[in-house]
């Protein structure tokens, strides 16, 4: 076993410095966005059944909103640019530059070497929740998505009507492609309502009876 240092407390007591400041990057005009959204009108809508997913196309300037509509929901995000599907949400960056969790004024960030927002969080009716007396919170950009590789290393099963296969299949659709062909774009996820943190003492992800209610939303 590995012995203490006698200055274990004096290393652990070093105050920690934030990697990545953010004050410098560009500040969203959320007043000009609420504008917008006020005067917007809807022109489409795509319900995902529970345990399925769907695909939504959003054109540049437009809104989309994720709305809970029946019990405590939560989802997981994947975004793509429509063009170029290399260019995709990049939940690490996101996580480096915003916190693990994400909210009104935020922004989700593209993958190298474009590294720009694919979209901003404009209104976020969970903004209240804060962080918990567990440490946890809503809107995570740290869970990856179940998926059966994971279910198969941990339990020995193979279990594909899950987060990481629903997204592939939908994503296949969309597309009209094959199952293996659609399967390598699904990425990390933003999990929309879900509540998880870290435990303090292991550091291990957790999730946690989500706060959300019919009618409550997440906009961009």
């Amino acid at each position: 076993m590995t012995e203490t240092p006698p200055d274990a407390d004096a290393r652990r007591a070093i105050p920690p410095v934030i990697c990545y400041p953010n004050e410098t990057l560009p500040h969203p005009d959320l007043a000009l966005y609420r504008a917008a959204r006020e005067g917007a009108e809807k022109v489409g809508e795509v319900v995902a059944p529970p345990r399925e997913a769907a695909c939504f196309r959003v054109a540049a300037g437009q809104f989309f909103r994720i709305k809970s509509v029946d019990g405590p929901q939560v989802g997981d995000l994947n975004l793509w640019n429509a063009h170029d599907l290399s260019e995709r949400f990049y939940s690490g960056k996101t996580r480096a530059l915003h916190g693990t969790h994400v909210t009104t004024g935020e922004r989700l960030w593209s993958s190298f070497p474009h590294l720009r927002p694919m979209a901003t969080i404009t209104a976020d009716t969970l903004g209240w929740y804060g962080i918990d007396e567990h440490g946890g919170s809503v809107h995570d950009v740290i869970g990856t998505r179940c998926d059966p590789y994971t279910g198969n290393l941990l339990s020995g099963v193979q279990y594909h009507h899950c987060c990481h296969s629903n997204l592939t299949c939908a994503l296949a659709d969309e597309l009209g492609v094959t199952l293996a062909e659609a399967e390598p774009h699904v990425h990390d996820v933003l999990n929309v309502f879900m509540c998880t943190g870290f435990t303090r003492d292991t550091g291990q992800y957790f999730m946690k009876a989500s706060p959300v209610r019919p009618s409550t939303f997440w906009a961009r």
